[in-house]
């Protein structure tokens, strides 16, 4: 059954010694209780097995949303956690729908056919949704308004939503070009040119564009030259465009913090082979940090970036190469707050370091500016970067969407 227990890397392990003695015969178990759990309480939407359900530990509660989920085409959660849009697709349809977690209420977005492929944006407030949808029959953007209402933003060749901004405009496309548009009607208000960039990215609240730009180096001691991107941001209309990581630092995976404020990208270290690390750049501030040392466990790569919802700190992927009779890799989650580091996690995986961070583990997410979700083969954990508890969902289950219900008296 799921549980919750503090999270062993918070503090000193605490040993019990008994002394040996006659004892009687052992009293039966108690039933395991249904809910609620004696600290934070959570409702979450998962995938299992060809289904989505939802479960609230408050309750026991557990029921199945849609049995025919033979893949999951989209998973958006509100930054709070308070609502989730899950897009599906069965044997022969596509399904979106949106889940209220704290009353367990399922709203159908739309029923699609088979090969619809679908996109998702929430308003930074949580209070309005954009759902973008494309097949071969039809597509277009949908709308969610507060008050749960449906309608179709408007929009005729653009079908894809990319971020949703603060003041009823939305960042959409429909292959290319970007555009930012009025979420009224769909009326163009600015357009931004994908030609020559790639990873097109955008912060939460649409002010801020991030992407890659492929450059030509030709270096001394090779024969050809090289293709290495730059990394490059703007205002979220595109313009004010300009390079804040060059092809020197070989710059990647660039993720904007929700607020647009900062982005954090990696880059190959200059003094160890096969390495990575996160560098962090406060965009108003024109301030880089990062982190390059070795630890305990040797010289870890960094990777794997997702930003709190208040911009002010991020949770990251760290890998540590092992070898014993035979490769394998200490996997850790660890939250970063300027250059001052908390591990929140750890597991073994067994393969090289190399392959974790060619293919990495799913993204993390935070559940407000508390609570990070993260994705593990032995199945997903929600943990308090403050106390370190850990709610451990069971094995097979991937959570899709998740609420917390702080325990009394805890902010």
């Amino acid at each position: 059954m799921p549980s919750v227990r503090p999270n062993a890397g918070w503090g000193p392990m605490l040993l019990l010694a008994t002394a040996c003695a006659p004892s009687a015969a052992p009293e039966p178990a108690a039933p395991a209780p249904t809910g609620p759990l004696p600290g934070d309480n959570f409702a979450y939407v998962y995938a299992a097995a060809g289904t989505v359900g939802l479960h609230d530990t408050r309750t026991g509660e557990d029921r199945v949303l849609a049995d025919d989920a033979a893949d999951v085409l989209v998973a958006a959660p509100t930054p709070d956690g308070s609502d989730v849009a899950v897009a599906y697709a069965g044997v022969s349809s596509t399904h979106a729908l949106t889940v209220e977690l704290a009353t367990g209420a399922v709203r159908t977005v739309r029923d699609g056919l088979a090969g619809e492929e679908y996109t998702a944006a929430w308003s930074p407030d949580g209070r309005w949704l954009g759902i973008g949808y494309r097949g071969s029959a039809s597509s277009g953007i949908l709308v969610r308004e507060p008050a749960g209402d449906m309608r179709s933003m408007g929009c005729r060749a653009s079908n894809r939503i990319m971020a949703w901004g603060t003041s009823n405009r939305a960042i959409v496309h429909g292959g290319t070009n970007h555009y930012t548009v009025s979420a009224e009607n769909c009326a163009t208000l600015a357009t931004l040119q994908r030609a020559g960039k790639r990873a097109i990215s955008y912060a939460a609240n649409a002010t801020r564009a991030a992407w890659f730009v492929d450059r030509s180096v030709t270096f001394q001691n090779r024969p050809q030259p090289q293709i290495i991107p730059e990394l490059w941001i703007a205002a979220g209309d595109g313009s004010s465009a300009r390079v804040i990581a060059d092809y020197q630092s070989r710059p990647g995976n660039a993720v904007l913090s929700p607020d647009g404020r900062a982005v954090a990208y990696e880059v190959v270290s200059r003094r160890w082979a096969n390495t990575t690390h996160i560098v962090a750049y406060d965009i108003p501030g024109n301030d880089y940090s990062f982190v390059a040392e070795e630890k305990l466990l040797g010289v870890p790569s960094d990777f794997n970036v997702c930003w709190a919802p208040d911009g002010r700190r991020f949770a990251h992927d760290r890998a540590y190469a092992r070898r014993g009779a035979q490769e394998y890799t200490t996997r850790q989650v660890v939250v970063r707050d300027g250059t001052e580091e908390t591990e929140i996690f750890d597991e073994v995986i067994d393969r090289p370091a190399a392959q974790v961070v060619a293919n990495p583990p799913a993204t993390c997410r935070w559940i407000g500016d508390r609570h990070v979700l993260v994705h593990s083969a032995r199945g997903d954990r929600v943990i308090d970067v403050v106390d370190g508890e850990v709610y451990e969902a069971p094995a097979g289950r991937r959570i899709l969407g998740v609420q917390v219900f702080n325990r009394p008296n805890t902010p």
